[in-house]
């Protein structure tokens, strides 16, 4: 692989070998508040990232009182603080970057009832059920709509029954959550391997260790999807651009559907997944809220814009091993965001010429 002080040009071919992945970042975000609530040692993280070191110096800054809280570019970290610091009656000023202040928001108000529309991001309904056992007053939330992306609710459930923190559920889009509740957390816990950075591996050929084949996270549904002529982006929005290089060069057409959320993720994910796949020779259509992926023999490699995107990035890294040609990246920076040692770690993969 060749490199710029930013972009990187990948050769072709196909890899071989294997990657221990970085910890679950999805976990990570979590089990960092639940460990700040709790005044325990932090989670053992394996892979620090942009994303989760920006919850780590957010969480520090509003509890030491200090009035800016820097979340990067990390949604999460937004999402799951703000109705945490309006619990806790904090003032303070969040810091965006990139194209996070654009991105949806929910404020939040301080009621006992709330009522979260399906169709938004999970992180809204994640970030209330971290906050509201902190209140002094009983809540409830309700969900209008399918829940999208419920898996990553279920992995905020687990992490605060770990806390000790008590729910009822008497439906799956209904909580009612008792107030006046405190975190309990073990300090130093080790967090699992990271299942949508496995994906990108996994769409490779590569054999992935690091991960918990049992694990509450959604997206090890990858293992399934990987030769699906047909999938659902809803549930598991982070795996499409890694399955969609997949399907570039794989046999038949594959169709990717209810991907409207793609559109406010660091890029327009759906348009950027569907312009990196045909940058390289591949053929992929943008139809509404579907992603429909024409699969080719071999890819002729070309230039593939990141927009800022990690998953991008790493997806361009996928491509080059299903092309004949090589496949540039403008910025390949961008995959501190999640995961800074992905290109050491494809670096270290067996290359094979055919």
């Amino acid at each position: 692989m060749l490199s710029d002080l930013k972009g990187r040009t990948i050769l072709p071919g196909a890899r071989h070998g294997r990657v221990t992945v970085p910890s679950s970042k999805s976990i990570a975000h979590r089990e960092l508040i639940a460990a700040a609530l709790s005044g325990v040692a932090e989670p053992k993280i394996r892979g620090e990232s942009r994303d989760t070191e920006a919850t780590r110096n957010c969480l520090k800054a509003m509890m030491s009182g200090e009035s800016e809280w820097p979340c990067g570019e990390s949604g999460s970290t937004l999402r799951f603080l703000m109705p945490i610091a309006g619990v806790m009656g904090w003032k303070g000023r969040f810091l965006c970057e990139g194209r996070l202040a654009e991105r949806p928001q929910m404020p939040f108000e301080r009621k006992s009832r709330y009522t979260v529309p399906g169709n938004v991001s999970s992180q809204f309904v994640s970030g209330l059920l971290m906050a509201l056992p902190l209140a002094t007053w009983d809540s409830e939330i309700e969900i209008e709509g399918r829940l999208e992306s419920a898996a990553y609710v279920e992995l905020t459930e687990t992490v605060l029954q770990a806390a000790g923190i008590r729910f009822a559920k008497p439906a799956a889009d209904h909580w009612r959550i008792p107030g006046g509740q405190s975190y309990h957390i073990a300090g130093g816990r080790e967090v699992e391997g990271d299942w949508s950075q496995a994906a990108f591996f996994l769409a490779m050929g590569v054999d992935v260790d690091g991960v918990n084949v049992n694990s509450a996270q959604g997206d090890r549904a990858v293992v399934k999807l990987l030769d699906a002529a047909e999938v659902d982006a809803a549930p598991v929005p982070d795996l499409i651009p890694a399955l969609a290089a997949h399907a570039a060069f794989s046999a038949g057409v594959t169709r990717f559907v209810n991907c409207g959320r793609l559109r406010l993720k660091e890029s327009d994910r759906l348009e950027s997944t569907a312009a990196m796949v045909n940058a390289v020779g591949g053929c992929a259509l943008v139809d509404g809220d579907t992603l429909t992926i024409r699969g080719t023999e071999r890819l002729c490699g070309g230039k593939v814009e990141t927009r800022g995107d990690h998953r991008i990035a790493m997806a361009a890294a996928v491509l080059a091993c299903g092309a004949d040609g090589p496949v540039e990246v403008d910025d390949a920076t961008v995959v501190a965001k999640s995961y800074p040692g992905f290109w050491d770690d494809f670096d270290r993969l067996e290359r094979i010429e055919e």
